[in-house]
């Protein structure tokens, strides 16, 4: 007695292969299958072909077998076929061990992984979908009211929407104290500052002593009191010598007093 089938899970746009036991973790061959997905079925030949990953050489043969299995058991257009579908799972988890140092060993973990590929047949009026780059988002430098449309009544916008969003920010024991400073430090300046009357006042003050030198007063110290009154017994002492000095002799030959 034969097993029965298995009814078949697919659509009939749809074929599928897949690779079982392959030597290399669920982790790194979702990478290679991430780079298919989405893409036509050519396009993505092409791009594991000339990838640099290991693994990237049986994935190219798993689709192979797919499109293969689309053309040949299920007639489909090789031309309009679509990767929908690149799955991954766990397989086996073969666990060895290493010999460390001092007599210690170390568990290694070599994981297989599993992967099934789908492609499906795109209808004649449907592109293939493309994939592009995240477009990066941009700051919105107009208002919020005109990306509004004028179409929706005014009861239909939110509240919310038209009045612009500000940060307040509570205030605290220490802002309250600062205020306050600052309050009564103003009134104190608007209280010693003089009137408006007095306010020319320096200005004339300043002409008045404009001419005038300015003078250093240093104040007297002992050695400057000695020094001070040493200059004065100096003074004293040259005015008595001046007095006391002997006259001039008008003796001589040229004088009027002397003998014809």
């Amino acid at each position: 007695m034969s097993k029965q089938k298995h009814a078949r899970t697919l659509e009939d746009h749809e074929a599928q292969a897949i690779l079982s036991n392959v030597r290399i973790s669920p982790r790194k061959l979702n990478l290679v299958a991430a780079m298919i997905r989405n893409l036509p079925a050519q396009r993505a030949i092409a791009t594991l072909t000339f990838s640099k990953r290991r693994i990237a050489h049986q994935v190219r043969k798993t689709l192979e077998s797919a499109i293969a299995n689309a053309e040949n058991n299920h007639q489909l257009n090789v031309d309009n076929l679509v990767v929908t579908r690149a799955e991954v799972g766990r397989a086996i988890v073969m666990r060895r061990f290493h010999a460390r140092g001092r007599g210690r060993s170390a568990q290694i973990e070599k994981w297989f992984s599993h992967m099934k590929i789908v492609v499906a047949e795109m209808p004649d009026g449907i592109e293939a979908p493309v994939r592009s780059a995240r477009p990066v988002p941009r700051a919105v430098s107009s208002p919020i009211s005109a990306l509004i449309p004028d179409a929706l009544p005014p009861s239909a916008i939110p509240d919310h929407v038209a009045v612009e969003a500000t940060l307040a920010l509570p205030a605290t024991v220490d802002d309250e104290g600062e205020a306050a400073e600052q309050a009564l430090s103003a009134d104190q300046v608007a209280e010693q500052s003089p009137p408006a009357e007095h306010a020319a006042q320096p200005t004339a003050v300043t002409e008045d002593h404009a001419h005038t030198e300015a003078t250093l007063s240093v104040p007297p110290t002992v050695d400057d009191e000695g020094e001070a009154a040493e200059q004065a017994l100096s003074a004293d002492a040259a005015a008595e010598a001046d007095k006391h000095e002997t006259p001039p002799d008008h003796s001589g030959p040229g004088s009027s007093g002397g003998a014809a």
